[in-house]
């Protein structure tokens, strides 16, 4: 099985922030070396889109059939068609809503029914069912198929939404459907509650992970490829945490050597950079060279990031 690493916030597109970033970073030269001899190609598209592209899925990401199958000893369900619904909290700017940390939202189990009670009811009469699942997931079941691409959430904290709406066939649909639930959870009880005591509402509950239970959807849940997502350079970076960001590179730095394929960007992919496998005569003249630093490594994979997007 292949493992593909997605290392969102490790290389920021932007040069000075690179720089910054990089500046007393420990050399660790076996990632270094790793990373210079890789074959490098440009991504574009968004981090979904990437992983959906690592795990060869040509539909949606599978977030409901995965939900489902963790879920499967509590519930059974034989709905032809499983999503996601994550309950956010967005700010409003002036033009667009932004995501914040759920780590954030502090949102107990009873809110979280409360809610999913609500957003159930309304959502029966489009012949969807709604099942609590827990505060952050609540699982998604239809008898009719929704065809669309939507982003998981973990990649909207900080980024605004409407560049990261739902596309396809189904895009209107689905769209519509959070936006009435955006407008029915506006004065709920629960959310004048939280704010009463300070605590931001939910305010977006976002629909994702439409995938088939027919036998190629259900492929889905059983993967060649093993995708992990590494979020410590996206958190830090997010937060202004330099510290924070090159302590992630000594923390994961086993899972990046062992990883087939690493996927490299800042808020969207921009390298998939696959390691190759050092010949006889490649390992002789690194015996003898100096070996290379991190720090210089990123420049150069930034610079080829640069050159692709010329």
């Amino acid at each position: 099985m292949a493992n593909v690493l997605l290392l969102p916030g490790a290389l920021p597109h932007d040069q000075a922030t690179l720089r910054a970033l990089t500046e007393g970073l420990p050399p660790h030269p076996a990632l270094a070396a790793k990373l210079r001899g890789a074959s490098v190609a440009k991504l574009e598209g968004s981090w979904s889109d990437a992983e959906r592209a690592a795990g060869s899925c040509t539909g949606d990401l599978p977030g409901g059939l995965l939900l489902h199958a963790a879920t499967v000893n509590t519930f059974t369900n034989t709905a032809a068609t499983l999503a996601v619904a994550s309950p956010l909290s967005a700010a409003l700017g002036l033009t667009d809503l932004t995501p914040l940390d759920p780590g954030t939202l502090q949102l107990t189990d009873a809110e979280a029914r409360a809610l999913c009670d609500t957003c159930s009811e309304h959502l029966r009469a489009e012949d969807i069912d709604l099942t609590f699942v827990d505060a952050h997931r609540w699982l998604i079941s239809c008898n009719h198929p929704v065809n669309v691409l939507t982003e998981r959430p973990d990649w909207l904290i900080g980024e605004n939404l409407r560049p990261n709406l739902p596309r396809g066939t189904d895009a209107r649909l689905v769209e519509r459907w959070m936006n009435e639930l955006q407008m029915l959870l506006y004065t709920h009880p629960v959310n004048i509650a939280r704010e009463d005591r300070g605590l931001p509402p939910v305010n977006v509950i976002w629909l994702w992970g439409f995938s088939s239970t027919s036998a190629t959807g259900t492929e889905a849940t059983e993967p060649y490829v093993a995708i992990t997502t590494i979020a410590d350079f996206a958190t830090a970076l997010r937060n202004g945490d330099l510290t924070g960001w090159q302590q992630a590179w000594s923390a994961h730095a086993e899972a990046i050597l062992d990883a087939d394929q690493i996927i490299f960007g800042d808020n969207h992919p921009l390298l998939r950079v696959t390691p190759n496998k050092p010949g006889i005569m490649h390992s002789l003249f690194a015996r003898f060279a100096r070996p290379p630093a991190l720090a210089g490594t990123l420049a150069s994979l930034r610079e080829q990031v640069a050159e692709v997007r010329s």
